[in-house]
């Protein structure tokens, strides 16, 4: 077993010193780094699409691009705190413009408080008289007239202020399916819980 082996490793081993051996005498057709000049070398570069430039002439650019982030990054600091200023000045007119503003509302306020204090109390006396008010309204309710609009017609006449909301409670207290058929006087007195309770007798 041990002989093929070796055989085989002998094989691989005169097989890699031939390829050596060839590739580095008889190999005439590539030409290395090291034989070409300079100046062929950069023309070749040239050929291919590169730029070739001097040590010299890489750390000039360098610092000219330096120089110009330096010169961009002041220039933004600048508008930055030029910004900041003008920030600043337009906060200070427009606290003034509000101080005098509100001078001005202030007086305005005293002036009117003075000359509304007869029509305060005369809106709170109608005020009274509307709270005083009672919308009664006689419903109507006909065969195949759907519960919804119950509450939209009591919205109209006024008897209560959201026709949704009571449509809504209908619902969820299960009245809507039990709403009797007929004429029924409501007041805008009465709450939800009176008027379903009216319609479903």
């Amino acid at each position: 077993m041990r002989s093929p082996i070796r055989a085989f490793s002998l094989g691989l081993f005169a097989a890699g010193l031939i390829i050596l051996i060839s590739s580095l005498f008889f190999n005439t057709s590539e030409k290395r780094a090291e034989e070409y000049p300079v100046d062929d070398m950069i023309n070749i570069m040239k050929d291919e699409g590169y730029r070739v430039m001097s040590e010299s002439e890489y750390i000039a650019l360098s610092l000219q691009k330096d120089d110009e982030q330096q010169k961009a990054n002041e220039d933004t600091e600048k508008t930055d705190k030029d910004d900041k200023q003008d920030q600043a000045k337009d906060d200070q007119t427009t606290d003034s413009k509000d101080n005098s503003k509100k001078e001005t509302d202030k007086k305005e306020d005293n002036t009117k408080d003075k000359t509304s204090e007869h029509e305060k109390t005369d809106k709170k006396d109608d005020k009274k008289d509307d709270k005083d008010k009672v919308v009664t309204y006689t419903l109507k309710i006909e065969s195949g007239m759907p519960s919804s609009t119950i509450g939209d017609l009591l919205e109209e006449n006024k008897v209560i202020k959201d026709g949704s909301k009571f449509n809504k409670y209908l619902e969820d207290e299960g009245y809507s399916l039990k709403i009797q058929l007929g004429n029924f006087k409501v007041n805008s007195d009465m709450t939800f819980n009176e008027i379903a309770k009216l319609l479903t007798k």
